[in-house]
């Protein structure tokens, strides 16, 4: 559930960032939740399962945390650099 509000938001922020670098805005909402999308499945493919089994011998508040929710901050901070990053070299 987290996980989808997050993405609304990514696209919503960047079909508002698109106008500035003179993207359409639909277009660039749909790469924004591509980008968070790919960041968060290939953490959750690579890096989850690795926690995962360390979280289950240690039951670690933090460990099950990140097990849960990394993720999506994980999508959020790649789509926010891919939105920079492409923002800058279209200015």
């Amino acid at each position: 559930m987290l996980g989808v509000i997050a993405a609304t938001l990514v696209g919503v922020w960047f079909y508002n960032t698109a106008p500035r670098s003179g993207r359409p805005a639909f277009s660039w909402a749909v790469s924004g939740v591509i980008v968070y999308f790919l960041a968060a499945l290939l953490w959750s493919l690579i890096v989850t399962p690795g926690i995962k089994d360390a979280a289950t011998h240690n039951q670690s508040g933090l460990l099950i945390f990140i097990v849960r929710y990394a993720y999506i901050g994980i999508g959020l901070i790649a789509a926010a650099i891919v939105n920079t990053w492409l923002n800058q070299s279209a200015e």
